[in-house]
């Protein structure tokens, strides 16, 4: 008998050691009511396109990180703790379409950030699109946003979107200027950017002449020494890549051509200078802005220091690591504005229901029903920047839209 109240003694004593600890352990009971929502991401950590396809996993990861650290999502009155699960697509349909089937059908889930690979995004709909699942994307090809792909939204500003003011810009600033050559990459990203600034340069009035290099073009003489024979007043970049316009235009500047380089996205200063080969062949690019790296804004501030604690001085800051901050913090808005995780059409309805959100850069809203016939296409604060003495200069604030 005294052995067997000796066995309960020690028993009780360790329950109640143990409900002690229990009480005492500060994460117990907010562990066990947090749950866990899983968010795809596909992007470029690899190939071509790997220093934009960083900026989305940069800006979803810092999103991320501050949301978890305020406690996480209140979705129903449930808490979700935000995990990303990420896949390197390599920046091919091949490696989207290998993501996309990962992502929905073995890690099951029901959102998707990125990519910024045009053959990929359009590989991924084929999975996401009948299967509901959501895709916040970049990818500039007209036929990603489209009526018939309503659980798709563009995240990122297009040259759609660009094309226009950039155009606008260089008329006004060579009011002279008649004939243009527009150089964009032989593949359907290319064919749609350089669509676009080809269409927006002919409603100016001005001739076009159009180029499609190959994508891993390495040596542009043959082609800027045809082009120089045409004369022309402008050569418009169409979105090669930031060290195929920084070779562009140093060896436009060794050929003797006097027309300006105009970028059609924008660009890493920093990185193009050095692509360029220095400040003399890089001077004078002109090309679109979302994000001033200069300015004294206070939600920019903070974001350039926070980026630069988490990934340090050697990885560029490009306009997609900001624009997709914003972009995962709406994906986060819209969710708890919907308050579900599981049921992507109210998801879908919620992020459509956004009137304006307050980016880092200033208001963003929904536009594309007139380009696109669906309003999936986010449109941000637009300015255009040159290069000069090395340095990005903004030239024209914010063109009026």
């Amino acid at each position: 008998m005294k052995r067997f109240n000796r066995i309960i003694g020690v028993g009780l004593s360790l329950v109640m050691i143990t409900v002690l600890a229990v009480g005492l352990s500060p994460l117990s009971s907010k562990a066990a009511d947090t749950k866990t929502l899983k968010i795809g991401l596909i992007t470029a950590l690899s190939g071509a396109g790997a220093v934009w396809g960083r900026g989305i996993l940069h800006g979803a990861e810092m999103a991320t990180e501050e949301l978890n650290a305020r406690g996480g999502l209140d979705i129903g009155g449930e808490k979700y703790k935000v995990k990303l699960v990420v896949y390197d697509d390599k920046y091919t349909g091949a490696g989207g379409a290998a993501a996309v089937h990962k992502a929905v059908f073995s890690d099951k889930v029901k959102m998707i950030i990125g990519s910024i690979s045009s053959a990929s995004v359009l590989t991924m709909q084929e999975t996401t699109e009948p299967n509901k699942i959501l895709l916040f994307s970049n990818s500039w090809a007209r036929k990603v946003v489209s009526p018939k792909k309503p659980y798709t939204f563009r995240m990122f500003m297009t040259s759609t979107q660009a094309a226009p003011y950039v155009a606008r810009a260089v008329k006004d600033m060579y009011p002279n200027a008649k004939k243009v050559v527009t150089l964009a990459a032989n593949d359907a990203s290319g064919w749609s950017i350089g669509g676009d600034y080809a269409t927006a340069y002919e409603n100016l009035g001005m001739e076009v002449i159009k180029e499609f290099p190959e994508r891993k073009t390495k040596d542009y003489y043959p082609i800027l020494t045809r082009i120089k024979a045409k004369n022309p007043d402008v050569i418009q970049e169409c979105a090669l890549g930031v060290g195929a316009a920084a070779l562009l235009t140093k060896q436009a500047k060794e050929l003797g051509i006097k027309a300006p380089v105009v970028g059609g996205a924008w660009i890493d200063p920093k990185t193009f200078v050095k692509s360029a080969g220095g400040v003399e062949n890089a001077e004078g690019y002109i090309y679109p802005i979302v994000f001033d790296r200069n300015s004294k804004a206070p939600g920019i501030v903070d974001f350039i220091k926070k980026f630069r604690a988490k990934y340090g001085d050697k990885e560029s800051i490009t306009t997609v690591d900001p624009s997709f901050y914003d972009a995962t913090r709406m994906v986060f808005a819209a969710l708890e504005k919907a308050g579900t995780v599981g049921d992507t059409g109210k998801i879908k309805a919620a992020m459509e229901g956004i009137q304006e959100f307050n980016g880092i850069f200033g208001k963003m809203k929904w536009t594309g029903m007139e380009t696109y016939g669906i309003n999936h296409q986010i449109l941000q604060p637009l300015s255009i920047a040159q290069i000069k003495n090395g340095k990005e200069v903004i030239i024209i604030e914010k063109p009026k839209r």
